[in-house]
């Protein structure tokens, strides 16, 4: 991929996937033309054997490496490298993992992150994982690790506990044991499912409290004080309609910034209330596909009709194994981006 902005060549991106035999690989390699620079280099591998899945990563980031990627997530310090190799398996109702990790770290995001700049193959944490039903519980997950510290903790995991007698509420459970002075922390999340709807979809969430001294919250807390449930807060709503190829949705959102936060972190704005968006699909030639998709955002006290943002893209394949594409993105300041790429597979 190769992307312009109005000063001139910004990026240039080189990305291989495909399948060698038994083995899934993946690399994405990019640069930063501006100033001539290597960006990073991320390089995945996967491969199952005798009912056990392997996996591995390798990140090297370079000098004109930022602390963070174009979606915002942390990759680590410029100018070193970073491996992972994980193992996952099943026996029975038992499914166990590990994955062990080299002058790196998966952090909150699911990234993997270079801890030091620096291209050691030096040890850095093991993690290994537990998955089993208990009682009444579909499935439990504990996981417990260890650094060049020591032992770092253990976590048991429980998802969508039921509620007899209350069919849309749910718990998620978390308890962990650590080795710091917190010893001990309990976390409790409710969930809410209020069903499907035809055409309609609500966003909402549940607003819960634990009295003056926090109770059990989704940040943990004590369970010496009562846990409210005070009510149901709606954010947003959406409506879908499909004709044939082509597709139409909006999305009005009554709080974008819970919306952008913790449901969709590629809302491009907070402040942006409502999309209209239309999108299709089609064969093309010889074999190929075609796509479409044109976003627009609206945001209050912008331009004409509260319009704030338009982002179009179109890719048309010539053949089964040569795609063409490009993108265009204007917002109420002005023209902002233009990509053009191509896509070749073989």
């Amino acid at each position: 991929m190769t992307g312009f902005i109005l000063t001139g060549w910004d990026t240039q991106e080189f990305t291989a996937n495909g399948v060698l035999g038994a083995f899934t690989l993946g690399s994405d390699l990019i640069f930063d033309p501006s100033d001539a620079l290597f960006t990073t280099w991320d390089s995945t591998g996967s491969v199952s054997i005798a009912g056990v899945s392997f996996n591995g990563e390798f990140r090297l980031n370079g000098d004109g490496t930022p602390l963070t990627d174009s979606n915002g997530y942390p990759i680590g310090a410029a100018n070193g490298a970073g491996w992972s190799f994980g193992a996952t398996g099943t026996a029975g109702d038992l499914s166990l993992g590990a994955n062990v990790y080299f002058n790196s770290d998966l952090n909150a995001y699911g990234v993997l992150e270079v801890q030091t700049s620096s291209d050691c193959f030096c040890f850095s944490s093991v993690d290994f994982t537990v998955s089993f039903p208990f009682t009444c519980i579909d499935l439990v997950t504990a996981t417990f690790g260890f650094s060049t510290t020591g032992f770092d903790g253990i976590t048991f995991e429980a998802t969508g506990i039921a509620v007899p007698g209350i069919a849309w509420l749910t718990f998620d459970a978390d308890l962990t044991f650590n080795t710091g002075k917190t010893g001990k922390t309990l976390t409790i999340t409710p969930n809410i499912n209020l069903g499907s709807f035809t055409c309609v979809t609500l966003y909402y969430y549940l607003d819960y409290a634990g009295g003056t001294t926090g109770g059990v919250s989704a940040t943990g807390g004590t369970l010496s004080s009562p846990w409210d449930i005070t009510g149901i807060s709606f954010y947003g709503l959406a409506v879908t309609h499909t004709w044939g190829d082509v597709t139409f949705s909006d999305i009005s959102l009554f709080d974008p910034v819970y919306y952008a936060t913790n449901i969709d972190t590629s809302w491009p704005n907070t402040d942006y209330w409502e999309e209209f968006s239309i999108s299709s699909s089609a064969d093309s030639c010889c074999g190929g596909g075609f796509s479409f998709s044109l976003d627009t955002y609206f945001a209050s006290n912008s331009k004409l009709f509260d319009w704030a943002e338009t982002d179009a893209s179109i890719s048309y394949g010539l053949g089964s194994n040569f795609t063409v594409s490009t993108g265009l993105n204007v917002t109420d300041a002005g023209f902002t981006t233009w990509t053009l790429g191509f896509d070749v597979t073989w």
